[in-house]
């Protein structure tokens, strides 16, 4: 079942709240913790239990888990990545199983030309977009190292590369919120 165009919104809208509800949820429970003013959170186990599973853990290593938001800023940044591209193979009538030509500076050129925009259109243009589906390819892969094919693909894309080799790619909300609103400013776009 492909998803409309207003479903995909939708879905764009709950990942926002996700993400706002993480940090919220992440800095409350963080901050109760604090204040209980245990001596050794070492010392203390907390557990969940899942059916016939369960997972324990010590409370210092809850609050580390907590205070490392990299993940959850990788995970919102990985669909929201994936919501763009639906949003551009229903947008270019593509089938769900179909996949885009390119990388995001070829099906991006395209989305773009239906409607009459061009990429300097896009927050970011077109070396933005590519940040960010590289951001979003270190993630799928495991790998935080800029390497040659990363700056070779600026290079082939005509555009220059904001890493250098060997740099590692840091992910913060305010990092995030930008690589988003270049994908949302790509997708309204593609639509007018």
């Amino acid at each position: 079942m492909t998803l409309a165009i207003a479903d995909i919104w939708q879905e764009w809208k709950k990942v926002t709240r996700f993400l706002e509800c993480s940090k919220i949820a992440f800095t409350r429970e963080s901050d109760i913790w604090k204040s209980l003013q245990i001596p050794d959170l070492g010392a203390v186990r907390i557990s969940t239990a899942n059916g016939d599973s369960s997972f324990s853990l010590t409370a210092n290593d809850h609050l580390e888990t907590l205070q490392d938001e990299g993940l959850l800023f990788s995970i919102v940044l990985t669909y929201s990545y994936s919501l763009c591209e639906c949003y551009a193979r229903v947008r270019m009538g593509l089938g769900e199983g179909d996949r885009l030509s390119g990388g995001i500076e070829a099906w991006g050129t395209d989305l773009l030309a239906q409607t009459g925009n061009n990429w300097p259109d896009v927050l970011g243009g077109r070396a933005g977009l590519i940040e960010v589906a590289v951001a979003r390819n270190f993630i799928a892969h495991g790998s935080r190292l800029v390497g040659q094919s990363t700056i070779d693909r600026y290079s082939s894309a005509g555009e220059s590369c904001p890493w250098v080799l060997g740099e590692l790619l840091v992910l913060n909300y305010d990092k995030v919120e930008l690589y988003r609103s270049r994908l949302k400013s790509l997708m309204k776009l593609g639509s007018q």
